[in-house]
């Protein structure tokens, strides 16, 4: 469907925008509610939260740990297209960048909830926001350039090991600086 020559120019930009407006609006409601939790514990208890269940997660990306996360694994339907080459495409980027219909091959923006609704700041969940939409446009875009007769999913399965390690390195350092900068913490400042 993405391969299409109707994903040229302004469809892709508008689900662009529709991925970055989605996460963002997530992100806005995840903060808002863990403000409202946020007042029943210290962060430091809000901390080894995350931290744990931080190690779940990578534990599970390691396939050490079989745990099902959920997720509503319906894709976008075909009918949003009928609304134009802008709004259709920015529906379709709206509710994958939500989460409210998608498939999520990874637990790591699970570990993202967590982080924003504990430890984050207005500004840190706008920036996670805004990376979580562009860090799923950066895989859609690089998925089109690929091809259209299944390389990618190939070229991705050889790699997901490596890919998964790099990920989840990245992330533990991500989440320690988050960590370290927290006023208050022993690891901050």
């Amino acid at each position: 469907m993405l391969n299409s020559p109707v994903w040229r120019g302004l469809p892709v930009s508008a689900f662009g925008l529709g991925l970055v407006v989605g996460a963002l609006v997530s992100a806005t409601v995840v903060l808002t509610a863990g403000s409202l939790v946020r007042v029943l514990a210290p962060d430091w208890v809000w901390v080894w939260v995350v931290v744990a269940w931080f190690a779940v997660v990578a534990v599970r990306e390691f396939g050490w740990l079989h745990i099902v996360l959920p997720q509503n694994a319906r894709l976008v339907p075909q009918t949003v297209f009928r609304h134009g080459r802008f709004f259709g495409p920015f529906q379709f980027g709206l509710e994958m960048g939500t989460g409210v219909r998608t498939y999520v091959t990874s637990g790591l923006p699970y570990v993202l909830v967590p982080v924003i609704a504990f430890l984050a700041s207005w500004p840190a969940a706008v920036c996670v926001g805004v990376g979580f939409g562009l860090g799923r446009l950066l895989m859609t875009a690089a998925n089109l350039r690929f091809g259209n007769d299944g390389q990618w999913d190939d070229v991705f399965a050889r790699h997901q090991r490596t890919i998964s390690v790099l990920l989840v390195a990245g992330f533990a350092v991500s989440l320690a600086a988050v960590v370290a900068s927290l006023p208050g913490h022993p690891l901050g400042t």
